[in-house]
């Protein structure tokens, strides 16, 4: 079977939780399948250069491409890389293509997989299809967007902190004072997402690694016969669970994107509210990426046992989980289902983690983690005080960490899914 992937952007030099997982599903399936990967790479020049190579054995093809301006057509649906799309269909004919990230690509691929007769499948790994602004949906004043509204998301648009995705035009406007057109912006918005209306019809089936996301997407008009619930799987022999508490001290730990809709500050904050020397915060990310937000983090950092390491490599993942006691992943934003969280549970860590989103899916309060509410940093020092008070609550909310499924079962379970879809495909 030939297997396309389209990512946005891949291994090595982006390395968050869905450039991860799709490197662990394509190497799991190029064991018995033909596997081309597909994604992109930004470059400061207006031209596209596609570029073949290969990382740790999967045959890859990297399309250097300029930016766009998110309030323009190409931002979503780029003529020019829907054109490299049709000449990778016809070299490569792939029997199956799936979806793992459409930003920098084309919304309008599932047409053209469609009118080929090509089978498509997207898994979905956050809320990008129903909000520009980065899928986060939240505005820049860090607000949750619970509900899709055109004038609101015109307004977040027109005001995005984002300035790298935006025309010069557009960013000397602003500079000037001048925020534009509102009423373009929303028919912008509501051109973009009539496109994705068209995409969920096009599209065979979409992939939910959690409930929050299958929920958030059925509501958003996706028909449930379309939405399959499948949780990922995970590289699982890399880990090896530990028992119980160190007796010098508890160690908690933060792992991944330094960026602010990561909620660092608000367990840099929490942290810094406990007594010195009871325990210890170790964050890794890499702090180059947000130098301003890193900046404002170490200003925050009032307590000595905070320390910052930087950018860990996926390798060591596991040596550091086993370093720690309790992962906390503090975000503000709904989250998917984090790679993080599946990683801890794998080494046996529990985790502390916000009420929110897919983060709520995969914590149960007192069982295998704590929930705090989201953002508050008061109650997060409190969750972080009573195991501080009780070590021994660790070592109960370790004996109920799930089982995490392995990227094995997973290639399976999509594998069947592959040939369920082409045979359909052959019957229709």
């Amino acid at each position: 079977m030939k297997i396309l992937f389209i990512i946005h952007d891949f291994l090595p030099t982006h390395q968050a939780g869905s450039e991860i997982y799709t490197y662990l599903l394509a190497r799991e399936l190029s064991k018995n399948h033909d596997v081309l990967l597909l994604f992109t790479e930004i470059h400061n020049q207006k031209t596209y250069r596609v570029t073949s190579r290969t990382y740790q054995g999967l045959n890859c093809l990297e399309v250097y491409r300029p930016c766009a301006d998110p309030l323009k057509d190409s931002s979503y649906n780029d003529a020019k890389m829907a054109e490299i799309f049709k000449s990778v269909l016809t070299e490569f004919d792939p029997d199956v293509i799936h979806l793992q990230h459409l930003l920098f690509h084309s919304l309008g691929y599932p047409a053209i997989a469609r009118d080929k007769g090509i089978p498509i499948i997207f898994t979905l790994h956050d809320y990008w299809l129903t909000c520009p602004h980065w899928g986060r949906r939240m505005k820049d004043n860090l607000e949750l967007c619970h509900e899709i509204d055109v004038a609101q998301c015109a307004e977040c648009m027109q005001g995005s902190s984002e300035p790298q995705f935006h025309s010069l035009v557009t960013r000397i406007c602003r500079l000037l004072g001048f925020r534009g057109n509102i009423n373009h912006a929303k028919k912008s918005i509501e051109k973009r997402l009539q496109t994705v209306h068209q995409l969920i019809h096009d599209i065979d089936l979409f992939i939910c690694p959690s409930p929050f996301l299958t929920k958030t997407f059925a509501d958003f008009g996706v028909p449930e016969e379309k939405l399959s619930l499948i949780s990922h799987g995970f590289e699982t022999t890399r880990f090896q669970k530990k028992k119980g508490v160190r007796s010098n001290g508890l160690r908690f730990g933060y792992i991944g994107t330094i960026s602010e809709h990561k909620g660092i500050h608000v367990l840099v904050e929490a942290f810094s509210q406990l007594p010195e020397k009871e325990a210890t915060l170790e964050i890794y990310g890499d702090l180059d990426w947000f130098p301003s937000y890193s900046k404002q983090l170490k200003s925050a950092a009032n307590s000595s046992g905070i320390r910052f390491h930087g950018a860990a490599a996926n390798e060591a993942i596991p040596d550091i989980l086993n370093r720690i006691d309790i992962l906390v992943v503090p975000s503000i934003w709904f989250e998917n289902s984090p790679l993080t969280i599946h990683e801890a549970f794998l080494a046996g860590v529990p985790v502390i983690t916000s009420n929110l989103g897919g983060m709520a899916d995969l914590v149960t309060h007192q069982v295998n983690g704590l929930l705090f509410e989201v953002g508050n940093t008061d109650d997060l020092a409190e969750k972080m005080s009573l195991l501080i008070a009780q070590p021994d609550l660790v070592g109960q909310l370790q004996q109920s960490i799930p089982k995490v499924k392995s990227i094995k079962e997973n290639g399976a379970e999509i594998e069947a899914l592959y040939h369920r879809l082409i045979r359909t495909d052959s019957v229709d």
